[in-house]
């Protein structure tokens, strides 16, 4: 049942790619007027992953410059590296002003005043996409992502031929394209481009958005979730052939300059279908222990719409005070006026053709009139004029 499940989540992203009949960014295959790149060893010998590496090797990733004097200025300098940025300075700045800025505009006027939204932020379903959860929720210290995707690890860079380097970059380069895109991510492509790179699951890509947002990362630590629900650190060889009955995860330990606060976000590989928690109940008792003020919901496959993920859906009504999503997050008819304040944001007409039996009524009702204009397209409807975002705040409780 449960590998079902999954298989038809990663289904569900494939045949919505083709629906969407628009391709990614040709990052990855951009042809650059620039030699041949050699498989000669990189000769920069191990680095020790300090503060200073893990922001320099981020900044990489990110295709930013690192540090003067940095332990991976030569790294910096190879050609693999230099092509990475050079795509990422043709394809950053259309996406950062067309998607990623507005939305930071909308959550400044729209979630940041709001108390609930300083976290932590609970982020379900959300594959590795710190972008935007960093961009929705600027000012939170703890935020926590789930998804089906594996942890992974960053190996050391030093020790990567360019060849292997500039593969790895290029598959980097090819898993994001999707959320530049379209604003999410695509789960079939994901793995399959995992299984091609050095740089494996969600690690490298949750570095680099958190780069791509200015901050500077002191470190990133493998850990699991205990069968009682505790946390622990661990190594990327456990997380590797992991005991039954453990959640793999991670935590990434950053900071904005200028701030003396330490932010921290967790990444779980988690399933959160109702037979997945039953088996492994820990990740809700972990992130329950955390006391999450705000809950982040975008291009949720509108699994919490079906009775098999009751139990998600229940606990973020149950223990959340602010909820932003579209609608392919819980349904409108869990909220009703007597207890949640609501504001409706964009266009909704119904859901995309792939998930048409979402469609609901109430929500149709509801955007015909109070909505307020959105600006930009975010999630599976995700043109400008074409997209829809909810904000649910939970009135004071009786008592």
């Amino acid at each position: 049942m449960i590998s079902s499940l999954i298989l038809c989540i990663s289904a569900l992203h494939a045949s919505l790619a083709a629906a969407l009949l628009l391709a990614a960014p040709a990052l990855a295959q951009a042809p650059l007027s620039t030699p041949a790149i050699t498989a000669a060893p990189v000769t920069s010998p191990p680095a020790v992953r300090n503060a200073a590496w893990w922001t320099d090797a981020s900044r990489i990733l990110a295709g930013q410059l690192p540090e003067a004097g940095s332990a991976l200025s030569k790294i910096a300098n190879t050609m693999a590296v230099l092509q990475h940025r050079d795509a990422f300075q043709r394809s950053w700045p259309p996406f950062d002003t067309t998607r990623l800025k507005p939305a930071m505009k909308f959550a400044q006027d729209e979630i940041v005043p709001r108390p609930q939204a300083v976290g932590p932020v609970f982020y379900p379903f959300s594959g590795p996409d710190a972008l935007y959860a960093l961009g929705m929720f600027p000012n939170a210290s703890t935020y926590v992502l789930m998804g089906l995707e594996p942890v992974g690890e960053l190996p050391d860079l030093n020790t990567l031929t360019e060849a292997d380097l500039s593969n790895s970059l290029t598959e980097l380069r090819a898993s994001i394209a999707s959320i530049q895109s379209f604003s999410f991510f695509r789960t079939r492509e994901m793995h399959a481009q995992f299984s091609r790179n050095q740089f494996s699951g969600v690690t490298p890509i949750l570095l680099l958005f958190i780069a791509r947002h200015g901050f500077a990362v002191h470190r990133a630590d493998p850990i699991l979730i205990e069968p009682d629900g505790s946390l622990r650190e661990t190594t990327p060889a456990v997380q590797r052939a992991l005991p039954e009955g453990r959640v793999p995860g991670l935590r990434i330990t950053f900071s904005k300059s200028g701030e003396k606060r330490l932010r921290s976000m967790y990444y779980f590989k988690a399933d959160l279908s109702d037979n997945g928690l039953t088996a492994a109940p820990q990740p809700l008792t972990w992130i329950a222990s955390t006391a999450p003020r705000a809950t982040y919901l975008k291009s949720a496959s509108y699994l919490m719409h079906a009775p098999q993920f009751s139990q998600i859906r229940d606990f973020i009504l149950e223990k959340t005070e602010l909820i932003l999503q579209d609608d392919s997050g819980i349904p409108l008819r869990h909220f009703s006026s007597e207890h949640w304040d609501r504001a409706f944001f964009g266009t909704y007409d119904g859901p995309i053709r792939l998930f048409a039996n979402r469609f609901q009524k109430d929500l149709l009702d509801a955007y015909g009139t109070t909505a307020k204009p959105l600006g930009f397209g975010i999630g599976y409807d995700h043109q400008d004029k074409a997209s829809n975002l909810q904000r649910f705040i939970r009135k004071r409780r009786a008592g």
